[in-house]
């Protein structure tokens, strides 16, 4: 893989990211119910239509309707961080460059948390990631009392802090 290629693939993991984060920004609006079933009109007779329509009880209530867009929500993130994690290392393994990938800032950060996404949020530390700690970047600190605890969004963690962390990465893994 050469470096277009893979800053091409970063940039299409961080463009999913924010259209989830756009698309769910839609349905909060007021309206959303109301525009779900005008738009539901112009294909509801495709034999697909009914296979994801159902979907609509969702948008009847703000309880079910939080609950399922920060579900969303995480599910997504763990795909995003995941899938650009193994982008990166790929790509330092194909390349020889792996170590100078790890010995970045964002490296050890990355694969923590990617690790956290894959394990329900919840930061579990190897031997050799304890050995790491404490792991900075962009003022988050990884250490080893996070052990086995929920990785924190609020306050930590943010939407606005992921999106830098995924900038941070498309900019600097292709100067390797």
């Amino acid at each position: 893989m050469d470096k277009a290629e893979l800053r091409g693939q970063l940039q299409t993991i961080k463009n999913n990211y924010a259209l989830v984060q756009a698309g769910i920004l839609f349905l909060a609006q007021p309206d959303a119910l109301a525009k779900f079933d005008e738009y539901s009109l112009l294909f509801s007779e495709h034999p697909e239509a009914k296979k994801f329509l159902y979907i609509r009880y969702v948008l009847e209530s703000d309880e079910l309707l939080k609950l399922a867009t920060n579900q969303l929500r995480k599910s997504v993130l763990r795909n995003c961080i995941k899938e650009m994690f193994e982008l990166v290392k790929r790509y330092g393994l194909e390349t020889d460059k792996i170590k100078l990938l790890r010995a970045t800032p964002w490296y050890q950060f990355l694969r923590m948390v990617r690790n956290s996404l894959s394990h329900d949020f919840y930061l579990r530390y190897s031997e050799q990631d304890l050995k790491l700690l404490p792991i900075t970047w962009s003022g988050l600190t990884l250490t080893a009392a996070m052990d086995d605890s929920e990785l924190a969004m609020a306050g930590f963690l943010t939407r606005v802090k992921i999106l830098e962390l995924m900038d941070n990465v498309i900019s600097e893994v292709v100067t390797y």
